[in-house]
């Protein structure tokens, strides 16, 4: 048998109401951060969030100053004439902010939406991709050698042209 506790159950309550009518800290909507996945390769950056039960249309991004964000929205609806006996699911606005290098180019961002997952494409920038740079060595031409740019490549290519 469980002992009543009245704090537990005024606890409880107030995470409902707060979940059911998208809850307030400090006077202002809380905002939810929905979880993420975040993986890079050659091409770039790839995130993942998911979003379950948010239509596409209630997705926004923008990617302004390196810094790329993304709000959802999803509302609750309880209907008329119908009592909710419990509100466990997440409700209101959910909202991510990820810092991007400036070696991947924001203007060329993509993204899928698909089953509640959000996928967001972020390509590295056309100086930021690895290309081949021929060395010349006592005026002939050498074995081609692949630079990274973010790694000094610029360097080592003005040296080579230079010498």
């Amino acid at each position: 048998m469980m002992r009543f506790d009245p704090f537990r159950e005024i606890e409880e309550l107030t995470q409902r109401m707060d979940r059911a009518f998208g809850g307030s800290v400090n006077g202002q909507l809380a905002r939810l951060a929905p979880p993420v996945d975040v993986h890079e390769d050659e091409q770039g950056l790839e995130l993942t969030l998911d979003l379950p039960g948010v239509q596409p249309d209630d997705i926004q991004i923008e990617a302004e100053n390196q810094t790329l964000t993304v709000q959802a929205k999803r509302t609750y609806n309880r209907g008329e004439g119908r009592t909710a006996h419990r509100v466990e699911r997440a409700y209101g606005t959910f909202s991510r902010t990820f810092s991007v290098p400036a070696k991947y180019d924001l203007t060329k961002v993509e993204a899928d939406f698909d089953h509640g997952t959000l996928t967001l494409r972020v390509p590295r920038s056309e100086a930021a991709q690895k290309r081949t740079v021929q060395v010349r060595s006592g005026g002939q031409l050498s074995a081609p050698k692949t630079v990274d740019a973010e790694q000094g490549g610029t360097q080592q290519a003005e040296q080579a042209q230079q010498g």
